[in-house]
C-alpha cells in the first residue's frame, strides 16, 4: 500500500557536518590553526561566532 498524504509531507534535507578532527586537519593543510579557545567548540558554534 502507499502512504497516505505522502505528497504533503516533505523531509528536510540533511546538511553536511564535518567531524571536528577532519575540519582541523583541513585547516592545517591550508596553513591555518584553530585558536586554543576555539578547539573545544563545535563547528556550528564557530560558524555563529564568525558569521558576518
Amino acid at each position: 500500500m502507499t502512504k497516505p498524504y505522502s505528497h504533503s509531507v516533505k523531509e528536510k534535507p540533511v546538511k553536511f557536518k564535518p567531524k571536528q578532527q577532519n575540519y582541523q586537519t583541513s585547516l592545517q593543510y591550508e596553513g591555518m590553526v584553530l585558536k586554543k579557545e576555539n578547539t573545544d567548540k563545535t563547528i556550528e558554534q564557530l560558524r555563529r561566532k564568525y558569521a558576518r
